[in-house]
């Protein structure tokens, strides 16, 4: 079944923002991307709920890192722009190459969180493998490429079937056989376009409408962090780690540490562990974060409340799992390491020799090392740390 095949309801605009950045051929990226956005809007013809409305940004100022650019600056405008726009999804075009924390280069990367796609013209045309410059060729992959990134942002699944638009593409050639999309997948827009478009704003009663929305997008909320995977965004934040275990070193080998063991109490040390957590979940937010935002005429929206939501409650499991982490081995050291005459002499308020004070003493290093940590992560890549919280793959 073809692409046009698709059918629908209440209507939702899919924006196509042409935005240039180095200016070298303007008029031929201009024409690439106005006819892919003909090619796009023919695809949805059938589909009365989806709309294409065409854009331009003029002059992003950007610098480029070994010669490409960084997707997440372009996200960064595109969040404002999405926003100020009433757009509930927004495809960012440019002519410049994108650069990938994993791949040679991307094509495209999208992010479901955000509902916004970066997408480059840079390696379309056939004229930049040594071809001879073919615009056509160029728009109809750049207008698979839409459909492509516009599948992963409605949740659709990558396929196996080439002539697929969700094909899993390796090359750039792949995109001249991604035309089709299957029965299923057009169930699966039709049930999911107003869920995941998630364009509803309000100007008054904002706790009710946060409120609303938290439960109602809790699923959405709860995929984003499980593709994020907090364990594999601890892995991105080395300095934090480094920063974490050498303060927790430090303090293990001061004989005032072990006073903690035996002078305060376990609900003490849950208290303090669940304030340092939070402290460092704020440190972290406000380094990694997008700033929410509110349109010029004070909407606050539902896809900001759900993207500042995830972003917290993913900072703040990675922060949790490094404290366990940290807690379990410290346990192991102090009961492995130091001898008992050293546990009864050391501290000043008494003998630090049973499991809950070697526990207690574990959980306070745990806390400290996390509120360290998060003060050395700020040092971490942000492009590193952000494409995990926002990127849903490089395509």
């Amino acid at each position: 079944m073809k692409v046009d095949q698709l059918v629908g309801g209440d209507r939702y605009a899919v924006g196509v923002m042409r935005m240039e950045v180095e200016g070298r051929d303007s008029s031929a990226f201009e024409n690439i991307v106005a006819k892919a956005v003909v090619a796009l809007d023919q695809a949805f013809c059938r589909e009365p709920r989806l709309t294409v409305r065409s854009m331009a940004f003029a002059g992003p100022h950007l610098t480029p890192g070994a010669g490409n650019y960084a997707p997440l600056d372009f996200l960064e405008i595109g969040l404002a722009e999405k926003i100020e726009r009433d757009l509930p999804f927004l495809l960012i075009v440019t002519e410049v190459d994108l650069s990938s924390s994993s791949l040679a280069y991307t094509l495209a990367l999208p992010s479901q969180l955000t509902n916004i796609a970066i997408l480059s013209t840079r390696r379309l045309s056939p004229e930049f493998w040594g071809d001879r410059p073919d615009h056509d060729v160029a728009a109809r992959r750049l207008t698979a490429l839409m459909l492509h990134s516009f599948g992963h942002l409605v949740d659709l699944s990558h396929e196996v079937d080439r002539d697929n638009v969700m094909y899993s593409l390796e090359g750039v050639e792949d995109l001249d056989r991604m035309i089709e999309l299957s029965d299923r997948q057009l169930d699966t827009i039709a049930r999911v376009l107003p869920i995941e478009a998630r364009e509803k704003s309000t100007r008054t009663h904002r706790v009710r409408f946060i409120a609303r929305t938290l439960l109602g997008d809790a699923p959405a909320i709860m995929r984003a962090i499980r593709r994020a995977n907090p364990l594999r965004l601890l892995s991105k934040m080395p300095t934090m780690l480094a920063t974490a275990l050498s303060v927790i070193v430090v303090l293990l080998f001061g004989a005032e540490t072990w006073d903690v063991a035996t002078a305060v109490s376990i609900p003490q040390i849950a208290l303090f562990s669940v304030m340092c957590l939070a402290a460092a979940a704020f440190v972290l937010y406000r380094a990694f974060a997008f700033d929410a935002l509110l349109s010029r005429d004070r909407r606050i929206t539902q896809s900001s409340i759900v993207t500042t939501a995830t972003t917290i409650l993913c900072l703040l499991l990675t922060l949790l799992a490094m404290f366990v982490f940290f807690g379990a081995l410290m346990y192991v050291v102090i009961i492995s390491v130091f001898p008992h005459p050293l546990m009864e002499s050391w501290p000043t308020n008494g003998a630090a020799t049973t499991t809950l004070d070697h526990l207690k003493l574990s959980l306070f290093l745990a806390a400290m090392g996390v509120l360290a940590g998060s003060l050395g992560g700020r040092s971490d890549s942000r492009d590193l740390v952000r494409g995990v919280l926002f990127i849903t793959e490089d395509t």
